[in-house]
């Protein structure tokens, strides 16, 4: 039998917080690693699917399918064997195929915007967790703090909260840190990661560092 590739699910029932930027940027990242990716889009809104529609043919390539009923637990298997890492973008709503999503991963992302409201927001996600939990007791879980505004009291607040959060859910935090900058949108309008956008700037430093941690995590070559 064939070794499963590692499925990354990037996952949040509130809306806004960055998973889709996440996403493909981090697909952009491992692609440019030489890594075979396949980043699976599974938000109606399809952000991710425009992304790759825009990036250019001179840029590290992944691919990228659409697939927006529940039935991705179940499909992944066979469709990412060609394939060294899947990525899922999630939609915004805990609907079955979120769940299914979720279901299919070997670790999730869940990122967190540091806000009160979208932290206790981000406590129905860790229920959907919990509850998958039952037969997936495998399922690692990590936290990232998003759209930081540096050096502020709010992010102090928010990450003291997320702390009591994860805590209370068995899931840890990130290491890194992913602040709000101009870069993060620019380089998404022209289908580029922030390290590609600018390669030397704070954003592709964090991106970097994001897929370190979670290169890692995933045990990829």
């Amino acid at each position: 039998m064939p070794k499963r590739s590692p499925v990354l699910a990037i996952a949040n029932s509130k809306g806004g917080v960055g998973k889709s930027t996440l996403a493909t940027n981090l697909a952009a990242e491992a692609a440019t690693e030489g890594l075979q990716v396949l980043l699976v889009d599974t938000d109606p809104q399809a952000s991710s699917t425009v992304f790759a529609a825009t990036r250019g043919e001179d840029r590290p390539a992944f691919r990228v399918v659409q697939m927006t009923k529940a039935i991705l637990h179940r499909e992944l298997p066979q469709l990412s064997e060609p394939y060294d890492l899947v990525i899922v973008d999630t939609g915004a709503r805990d609907t079955s195929t979120f769940r299914s999503a979720i279901a299919a991963a070997s670790l999730v992302l869940v990122p967190v915007t540091p806000s009160a409201y979208d932290i206790w927001a981000s406590e129905d996600v860790f229920t959907v967790i919990d509850e998958l939990a039952v037969t997936r007791d495998d399922l690692e879980v990590r936290v990232v703090l998003n759209q930081v505004i540096p050096r502020t009291r709010i992010a102090r607040e928010a990450l003291e909260a997320l702390g009591e959060l994860t805590e209370e859910q068995n899931a840890q935090i990130l290491e890194t840190r992913v602040h709000s900058r101009v870069a993060w949108k620019m380089a998404s309008s022209d289908g580029l990661s922030v390290s590609e956008w600018e390669p030397r700037g704070a954003a592709a430093d964090e991106l970097r560092a994001l897929w370190r941690e979670l290169r890692a995590l995933l045990d990829l070559p």
